[in-house]
């Protein structure tokens, strides 16, 4: 359906993950466990293997084609071999809805640099412009600050508080629930 994407902006790429770069995900992943833990479902061992990744890179590849989901992963434009984060659009549904649901993380040698701001406004535009997305969510845990600070920063509006969401690392939290839509939405 869709070809492979690359977005490059002042610091970053920001792109689909390849074969090639299912060693370098591990370390992203493996450093940034802990520092990850709190906003993701609990991951096993296996998670954190070169063989989980290879099967986990295709699998995003098939999604990204069928129009499921866009999974990105952003890499330091001075060392571009190095993952500082990702963003996954998931839940992607189409007519007549055109929303998805987005979620995020980055390295924690990264944070307080404007680093996940300039890959998110990169990949929202892609979404809006190249996916053809009207609606976009994205949700937080209260207590998650700087996430509710970004996504303020990116426009996001805040609709509501969703109790007992979703359970990260083995605990029901509770969410911010926001939203952020496309004026420019066209129906092709």
């Amino acid at each position: 359906m869709l070809t492979p994407m690359r977005l490059t902006t002042p610091r970053l790429i920001v792109r689909l993950a390849e074969a090639d770069d299912v060693s370098e995900i591990v370390r992203f992943f493996s450093d940034n466990r802990e520092h990850l833990a709190e906003s993701r479902p609990r991951m096993g061992a296996e998670f954190f293997t070169a063989g989980f990744w290879a099967a986990q890179v295709r699998a995003n590849l098939a999604e990204f084609r069928d129009g499921r989901s866009v999974r990105l992963f952003f890499f330091d434009a001075a060392r571009p071999e190095r993952v500082v984060g990702n963003a996954n659009f998931t839940q992607i549904f189409r007519s007549p809805a055109y929303c998805c649901v987005l979620g995020y993380g980055l390295d924690r040698e990264y944070e307080g640099r404007g680093v996940m701001r300039e890959a998110l406004e990169a990949a929202l535009g892609y979404m809006f412009t190249e996916q053809n997305m009207h609606r976009i969510e994205a949700n937080y845990i209260p207590r998650n600050e700087r996430s509710g600070r970004l996504l303020r920063r990116l426009g996001f509006v805040v609709e509501g508080f969703a109790r007992d969401y979703l359970l990260l690392n083995g605990k029901w939290e509770d969410h911010v629930r926001t939203s952020l839509t496309n004026p420019a939405w066209r129906e092709y």
